[in-house]
């Protein structure tokens, strides 16, 4: 099963989610129980301080009768003094017997009445003291007469808190990253993806603006028409073998298109002359490239476009035309054109020949390697033609066969297939 790009990266992100929230509660977890020494001791409420580290506050807020005798309210503040924080914390304070537990906040609280000892235990979210800070309580307790605790017990555990703490915050600060990460990804893909829309509509807008144009040339000459198309679908499958990166593949297949466009300025007397052209005629013909070029000079933002449609005629030895171009001086895309281009007129029928066979293109071709065609471009050429790939385009370009309805690809799709959408 494959994935696209987007749902592997939202994949990873989760992962690493995951290990990020485990690794919360892990500290969490080890800060807890990592436990330096139990701590019990009695603590004054007199305001002794019987500990340097932990002591504590009472204050009587307040007494009125009751069914039992005298309510009694009191407010209780401990302070954690020492450098470690006090985790499961638990007091005791002995009342009057017969004494009623009316109230608590603050705190859970439990009145034994058979042993007079009243238990005060965290709630959820005062379970530990950290250090240098404390906790408030309060409880209603109802006894015969007035009474006032002098002193509590306390035991809890003091928890090694300074390096988990650490450990802590370095991942909270990661989950921060994380968050920030991940809306930046998804800012960036709906970005990405308007992006994209937006771009195949300007790619759509310029195929149709070039099928226009080449209607009007293949127009001008019945037995070329579809040239031009299978041109630019064979020097884009050359450069996506070739492997040359996704915007030259693009503009290799626009370059393919319009790679013919001078031939708009030859007289169509000349461009269907069935017979021999003259010394005059044959330079017309060979004119469209110069012609062309002129043309398309302004279309300086598709790369390679314009020196496609002036130096597809040149050869490998330096013997084509108009310039006399040899080896790599000819521009890489009028080289892969060329080849297609050849190809193409070979195995098409033509106002004053047959088409060959494909033996007889394979030999034409590779007997031209070296000489005609760049030798490295004829290996990906010979490919196509054995593996097929080439008659699937000539099925795909064919005017109303309906024997190749089963094919469904559309000359809107082609740069698409070509750029991975």
């Amino acid at each position: 099963m494959k994935f696209d790009r987007t749902f592997r990266t939202v994949i990873v992100l989760f992962i690493i989610l995951v290990i990020l929230i485990t690794s919360y509660f892990v500290q969490d977890i080890i800060s807890k129980n990592n436990v330096a020494s139990v701590e019990e001791t009695d603590l004054s409420l007199t305001g002794a301080k019987l500990s340097d580290s932990t002591y504590a506050k009472m204050v009587v807020s307040g007494t009125w009768d009751s069914a039992v005798g005298v309510a009694n309210q009191f407010d209780f503040t401990i302070f954690n003094a020492d450098k470690y924080d006090l985790a499961n914390w638990t007091i005791s304070i002995k009342v009057p017997a017969g004494s009623v537990l009316d109230n608590y906040w603050g705190s859970e609280a439990e009145l034994d009445k058979r042993t007079g000892l009243l238990t005060i235990k965290p709630t959820n979210y005062n379970n530990t003291i950290l250090a240098d800070g404390n906790i408030t309580f309060g409880i209603i307790v109802s006894a015969k007469e007035p009474f006032s605790p002098t002193s509590l017990h306390l035991q809890g555990y003091k928890i090694l808190s300074n390096n988990t703490s650490l450990a802590r915050r370095i991942v909270e600060v990661f989950i921060g990253i994380w968050t920030i990460v991940f809306i930046g990804f998804l800012v960036t893909r709906l970005n990405f993806r308007n992006y994209r829309e937006k771009q195949k509509n300007d790619i759509k807008i310029i195929l149709q603006s070039m099928n226009t144009f080449i209607n009007f040339i293949d127009a001008k000459d019945p037995y070329t028409r579809g040239h031009s198309k299978r041109v630019a679908m064979y020097a884009a499958e050359i450069a996506k073998r070739m492997r040359l990166p996704e915007d030259d593949i693009q503009n290799i297949y626009y370059a393919g298109l319009l790679h013919d466009a001078g031939k708009i300025s030859v007289p169509d007397a000349v461009l269907n002359k069935p017979g021999i052209l003259t010394k005059e005629e044959r330079a017309m013909i060979q004119n469209h490239t110069v012609a062309g070029g002129k043309m398309l000079v302004q279309l300086s933002s598709l790369k390679g476009v314009r020196e496609t449609a002036l130096y597809h005629h040149e050869r490998y030895d330096g013997s084509g035309y108009p310039d006399g171009l040899k080896g790599e001086m000819i521009p890489l895309f009028a080289r892969i054109v060329g080849v297609a281009d050849a190809y193409d007129a070979m195995s098409s029928n033509r106002v004053y020949r047959r088409h060959l066979n494909k033996d007889e293109i394979i030999e034409e071709i590779q007997k031209g390697a070296g000489t005609q065609f760049d030798p490295r471009i004829v290996t990906y050429m010979v490919d196509m033609i054995n593996d097929g790939y080439v008659n699937v385009v000539k099925m795909e370009t064919a005017d109303n066969d309906e024997s190749y309805g089963k094919f469904n690809l559309t000359e809107e799709d082609i740069p698409g297939v070509y750029m991975g959408f």
